[in-house]
């Protein structure tokens, strides 16, 4: 029985990518570089915000790790300035999140966005809906290491075998797969083709936020 659906944030449940795109490019800009398109992007989220700043540089032939720190942190104060612009939920989530909570299921948000502005976030858009919410936290490994899926677990007070992971990357895929959960669910509305979750081992892969309801009815 599934007692808890744990959820990936950027691509699963808020469309960020514009967002995403316009604060990189602001912020490689004032360096004097050119921007990255909507496809560079998508290739570059997922393992959190060093590595999306790390191959932006690297795109464009610059391979410097004070260089690296600087951007990143001049991209973060950006994006946590206004974490909204640009930002919505895709439709059908607000409905879907409602629906799991009417039935009893805990719900928590796990991503490798860093920590304070996946909380920031996630307060604005769903307030109170989420029992824990977590990015990328200093001394935790990053997905698809296991470690915060694990702990976000403990924190809801199920077991993984009472789990569904949902997320739109072979990233997430493999750390519901390497936390050994439920049930890993692959969306197809996010920010990476389907075929790279069906070879990271997705249980289902979904087209529409209902199905996460009827997912997680089915064990």
């Amino acid at each position: 029985m599934i007692k808890a659906c744990i959820f990936d944030l950027d691509g699963t449940l808020l469309n960020t990518l514009t967002t995403i795109r316009y604060y990189v490019n602001q912020t490689i800009g004032e360096l004097g570089l050119s921007p990255i398109s909507t496809e560079e992007c998508c290739s570059f989220i997922g393992l959190g915000a060093r590595h999306l700043i790390h191959s932006t540089l690297k795109s464009k032939g610059i391979d410097d790790a004070a260089l690296t720190e600087s951007t990143l942190k001049a991209y973060n104060a950006r994006y946590d300035a206004d974490t909204l612009y640009l930002t919505e939920p895709y439709d059908g989530i607000v409905e879907m999140i409602d629906e799991l909570l009417s039935s009893g299921i805990r719900l928590a948000v796990l991503s490798n966005k860093p920590d304070p502005t996946t909380t920031d976030i996630v307060s604005k858009f769903f307030p109170g809906s989420f029992t824990v919410v977590h990015g990328g936290r200093p001394g935790v490994p990053l997905k698809p290491d296991p470690t915060a899926l694990l702990s976000t677990i403990d924190e809801l007070g199920v077991s993984p075998d009472e789990v569904m992971y949902i997320g739109d990357t072979g990233v997430d895929v493999l750390t519901g797969k390497n936390a050994a959960v439920c049930k890993t669910v692959g969306v197809s509305w996010g920010y990476r083709p389907t075929g790279e979750l069906s070879e990271c081992g997705a249980d289902v892969i979904i087209d529409h936020p209902k199905d996460i309801v009827s997912e997680a009815r089915k064990v």
